[in-house]
């Protein structure tokens, strides 16, 4: 018997400010073992010359372009409703797409499972220790053979039936980041069918210097901050380090506190750190490439509880997150506010602004 044939599928993507990578991008796109059936790109209203490079390809019939000031989630909604195919595969400028990575996706939707949502794969492109290191502190080693790959896929590869993000009601535009885990989690709490296709695989550069990935883990936590996402991980997080700084301030009275700050802050590293910073020396051969690891996964720790703390914030000012995620889902969060913080955590906040009022009387 003949496989059955592959479906047509459009190709969506947004795009702002990629000047340098964008013609890459859409050259994968063009060289897949599977045409697309279109191409359609929408341009955030880039400034850096990106949408100069994106009318060319438009005038000599490659893609379709739309050009609007967006968010992610307006451009692919757009994009989405722009398209003329039933199955939709979506990725982003900065990646690059394996020659196969659409035909994967085709062959995934006309296998067994017979899903509504494909989660495609995606690998990492890295030019230096920095980029090597973020990457192994941020990609967890299992993470192909987890149900994260399978239900979390990121929108850089990813591909669903139309019917799927209408059933859903496209992904949730009052979201600047988490919005892909939003839209993901939405898919599958109406009854999606998933399946992951490990071989559809794009590529894309981490950031490139500590400012830009501090931004990133930022804003994901901030939107899950939003969104009421991980509660209970979040602030957890931020109760052990407030031990460690409160035990730290302590210290500066009696020595006594800073052996308890310390020994605080190794049970953090051991717990949560360690397990897999360890493995950054046996996957690259380097053990110097350990202590980088550890060093950027407590980086993107502080960013993602920084980042959690304004996007709580942001939930407290401004009605219109509740009020939107409350319309487009039926709930106003993901997840009730956990009971984290005991009188013990109470006790130590009131000792530490206790000894740090005391310290500067004594200063004055």
């Amino acid at each position: 018997m003949s496989p059955p044939p592959l479906p047509p599928f459009s190709v969506i993507a947004t795009v702002r400010n990629e000047k340098e990578s964008i013609a890459a991008f859409v050259d994968s796109l063009l060289a897949q073992t599977l045409a697309p059936a279109e191409i359609v790109i929408v341009d955030g209203a880039s400034t850096d010359g990106t949408l100069d490079i994106l009318q060319r390809y438009a005038r000599d019939g490659h893609i379709a372009l739309i050009s609007q000031d967006c968010n992610i989630s307006e451009g692919r909604n757009l994009g989405i409703a722009a398209a003329s195919h039933e199955w939709i595969a979506a990725t982003d400028a900065g990646c690059r797409a394996e020659p196969d990575w659409l035909e994967q996706l085709a062959r995934a939707a006309v296998g067994e499972e017979a899903p509504d949502v494909i989660a495609g794969n995606y690998a990492f492109e890295t030019h230096n220790d920095f980029e090597l290191a973020s990457v192994l502190a941020t990609d967890a080693p299992d993470r192909e053979d987890s149900d994260q790959a399978r239900y979390y896929p990121s929108s850089r590869s990813i591909a669903f039936r139309r019917s799927a993000w209408n059933t859903v009601g496209g992904y949730p535009e009052w979201l600047y980041a988490a919005e892909d885990t939003l839209y993901n989690i939405r898919l599958r709490e109406l009854g999606l069918r998933f399946t992951f296709a490990r071989d559809a695989r794009v590529w894309w550069r981490p950031r490139q210097t500590l400012h830009g990935l501090y931004r990133q883990y930022f804003n994901y936590a901030r939107g899950n901050g939003r969104i009421g996402l991980a509660l209970y991980g979040y602030w957890s997080n931020i109760k052990t380090h407030g031990y460690v700084a409160g035990f730290a301030l302590l210290g500066l009275l009696h020595p006594g506190f800073l052996i308890a700050a310390i020994a605080v802050g190794v049970s953090h590293v051991r717990r949560n750190l360690w397990p897999q910073a360890r493995l950054a020396g046996p996957r690259t051969g380097r053990a110097a490439m350990i202590w980088k690891t550890l060093w950027l996964m407590e980086v993107v720790r502080v960013a993602g509880m920084h980042g959690f703390l304004a996007g709580r914030s942001d939930r407290r000012k401004d009605p219109r997150f509740i009020r939107e995620q409350l319309a487009w889902m039926g709930r106003d969060s993901l997840e009730t506010e956990p009971a984290v913080f005991g009188w013990q955590a109470r006790l130590l906040v009131v000792a530490s602004v206790a000894a740090a009022a005391f310290i500067a009387w004594q200063r004055t």
